[in-house]
């Protein structure tokens, strides 16, 4: 008997403790799907990092894969806040060594160089609209 009690209050508590769980806040901002391609001088860019930061609510972030596509993620979920959003660009930083020279130098030299403009949020004048249906063919396409 005492074991039944003891099973009930436990399942009770991991009950209680995990309800809620994978909810949004009552207060997180609306989300809506956002998906395109990062271009330089019409150029897909692969590898580049991505922020789209609201005027309110959290920034969302995107990586672009080998073929400049990308998706931006809010919290951990699809999609960024509903509204205008100043967009930023960054490449990786490099490492700094120099690679053994075994071939790859010209591999080195094609990593791919962006405006350094648009990877602060003060001087990037690359913006977009978020609307509540979602941007799912989105074209940035940044210049010198």
């Amino acid at each position: 008997m005492q074991r039944r009690i003891l099973l009930a209050s436990g399942l009770a508590i991991v009950v209680m403790a995990t309800s809620g769980c994978g909810s949004a806040p009552k207060d997180a901002p609306k989300l809506a799907p956002v998906a395109g391609v990062l271009k330089y001088k019409g150029a897909p860019i692969p590898d580049v990092s991505l922020t789209f930061y609201p005027a309110k609510g959290p920034a969302g972030t995107g990586l672009t894969d080998a073929k400049g596509a990308f998706q931006i993620k809010t919290n951990g979920q699809l999609g960024a806040a509903v509204g205008k959003h100043k967009v930023t660009a960054s490449l990786p930083q490099q490492s700094g060594t120099i690679p053994p020279a075994d071939g790859n130098e010209i591999a080195l030299i094609k990593i791919a160089t962006i405006p350094a403009k648009y990877s602060d949020q003060s001087t990037t004048d690359l913006s977009l609209d978020i609307a509540v249906g979602g941007n799912k063919e989105v074209v940035l396409d940044l210049t010198d």
